[in-house]
């Protein structure tokens, strides 16, 4: 597996990606509609979000990838320090990408001086993504309101 800043080469497979990591994690027995047009609404700006990062100097992008197979990718911003988007494909739960991503991200965050909290947020229902985020220090600090799926903050103390 390799860890490496991601390119406008990477664009054609962001989507996908965040479909299957999304379908995966967002959807729990009894979720309506407004459930399913959150998740195809983040699916399809996902490859916009990702190259306006690329292009940003307040943003950081990783991807991991084995071979020429992406396992998942983050994006974090700088001045007001925040995981914005990680996602790790279902098929790669488990192989440390999601773990290498996360350290790249937060090096990145601490390279850049960015000292402050560093906050994210995670669907509330997703025990397992919180379990993996409290790994890093961070710690749910409350609901994050007007979600149609129900999200929590997460901040890890600088």
């Amino acid at each position: 597996m390799q860890i490496r800043k991601g390119t406008a080469d990477d664009l054609s497979l962001i989507r996908d990606l965040t479909k299957r990591a999304t379908d995966s994690t967002y959807f729990i027995d009894g979720m309506g509609d407004a459930a399913a047009k959150m998740v195809a609404t983040y699916v399809t700006k996902s490859t916009d979000v990702f190259q306006s990062a690329l292009g940003s100097e307040n943003h950081s992008v990783f991807v991991a990838t084995n071979d020429d197979q992406l396992l998942g990718y983050v994006i974090a911003i700088h001045e007001s320090p925040e995981i914005d988007w990680i996602m790790v494909d279902p098929a790669s739960h488990g192989s440390g990408a999601g773990k290498a991503l996360m350290i790249a991200a937060l090096d990145a965050l601490a390279e850049m001086g960015s000292r402050g909290n560093v906050r994210l947020t995670v669907v509330a229902h997703n025990e397992r993504a919180k379990a993996f985020y409290r790994k890093f220090g961070f710690l749910v600090t409350g609901p994050v309101p007007d979600r149609d799926i129900p999200t929590v903050e997460m901040q890890r103390a600088a």
